[in-house]
């Protein structure tokens, strides 16, 4: 099959969606399609080294460039929206003087993975698979307190979402002539068959390679400490201090350890949350550390603890899971959607006090039950192997077969 992506970012050996759109290219292109990857230049150097490396005869990276004066407004936090929908224009451009060579069969957007952004590429008029995408959710008013004073910026988020669903005609054209519409969660796919899409599926767009994995799952033996870890960026939507608030409500006698691995805009307030929620002595921040270190973390911790209150799919989610570790996190968006009831305890999102309350008891259930945490981690382990990027990407090959005039491929995967 010749298989146009677009993966407005891309990068080899990147987590998040830089890793997303990289791994729907290099791995759709193992199955043994002839494929074009339109992505930026953000990655150049990167790319170009991993594709040599590689030596795939049918990978095919186009990078597409944009006027300086519009690069300029990527290093802005809102000025991503502008630079995404000038990319836009100009990956059609290169697409459509591609497809007159080429004659793709198939076209498929994988970043970035935000429907509300849609994508220029139903204007070649081939089959057209959209996501996996995300976008849909909001963080709950009611905790708008763990925001501070990101919350003005997480109120634009939300209107500009609005209005590019109502303005931007790349949105409705996208859905009304996508082939499939697959979204992350639930949030989204409301929102997509608002917006018109014709068969929204729900598709889970974080997956790990498969050396990811320890060979059995690890199998905890309980000690007088509980040691919990955090991971992610400081970012106020990853909802850090609703986990220390929670810890700082849990019984005096239980002994903790929680171990922050991550920096990010909310830097300067870690040290305040730690004095401010009595943590001090039980938390453990090391900032931004190598990955061999964040792997090393979740093979010594008992249980992953991440209440983010606005994710798409969170991918330390299912690392966690990876390594056995029992989960605990909010029934809210993308840990709703991804973790396993049976893996984890999902606490409602109802009030700060509630939820904080709920939090407090679902880490001392756990202290008290060693062989639940063991249960619910092998749950985990099971599901993460379910989620690789060869059987994600051979899920979306039989897909592909059912909406192009072209069979699927047969699996023999490259080396």
């Amino acid at each position: 099959m010749k298989l146009l992506i677009s993966a407005y970012a891309c990068e080899p050996n990147r987590g998040t969606e830089l890793g997303n759109g990289w791994n729907w290219a290099l791995n759709s292109a193992k199955l043994g399609h002839e494929v074009w990857c339109l992505t930026t230049v953000e990655g150049k150097e990167n790319i170009e080294a991993e594709v040599k490396k590689l030596a795939l005869p049918n990978l095919h990276i186009v990078f597409v460039e944009v006027p300086k004066l519009i690069d300029l407004a990527f290093k802005y936090h809102l000025g991503f929206y502008l630079h995404y929908v000038v990319w836009q224009q100009y990956a059609f451009r290169k697409a459509k003087a591609l497809d007159k060579n080429v004659d793709f069969d198939l076209v498929h957007h994988v970043t970035i993975g935000s429907l509300q952004l849609g994508t220029s590429l139903w204007r070649l008029n081939k089959p057209l698979f959209f996501g996996p995408a995300g976008g849909g959710q909001s963080a709950p008013k009611a905790f708008r307190k763990y925001f501070y004073k990101w919350w003005k910026e997480e109120v634009a988020r939300s209107l500009i979402s609005k209005l590019l669903l109502a303005i931007n005609p790349d949105v409705k054209k996208t859905m009304r002539y996508a082939s499939l519409v697959l979204t992350t969660n639930e949030d989204t796919y409301y929102m997509a068959s608002k917006a018109g899409a014709l068969n929204p599926q729900m598709f889970l767009d974080t997956s790990l390679p498969e050396d990811f994995f320890p060979t059995t799952c690890p199998v905890r033996t309980p000690t007088e400490t509980l040691k919990i870890l955090w991971v992610g960026r400081l970012f106020a939507r990853k909802g850090l201090p609703v986990v220390l608030e929670a810890l700082s409500r849990v019984r005096p006698e239980l002994k903790f350890e929680l171990t922050i691995l991550g920096d990010g805009l909310m830097h300067d307030f870690v040290p305040q949350w730690i004095q401010e929620y009595k943590l001090t002595g039980k938390v453990t921040w090391k900032g931004l550390v190598p990955w061999e270190e964040v792997q090393e973390a979740y093979t010594k911790h008992d249980l992953f603890m991440f209440c983010s209150l606005r994710d798409s799919s969170p991918a330390q989610f299912l690392e966690a899971m990876a390594y056995g570790l029992p989960i605990i996190t909010l029934d809210l968006h993308g840990g709703k959607a991804l973790v396993p009831d049976a893996a984890s305890i999902k606490v409602p999102v109802s009030s700060p006090e509630q939820t904080s309350y709920e939090l407090a008891r679902a880490v001392e259930r756990l202290y008290d039950n060693p062989n639940l945490r063991n249960q619910m981690g092998k749950v985990g382990y099971n599901f993460a192997k379910t989620q690789t990027w060869p059987i994600k990407t051979k899920h979306i090959n039989n897909l592909y077969g059912k909406y192009s005039s072209v069979e699927p491929q047969g699996f023999t995967v490259l080396p």
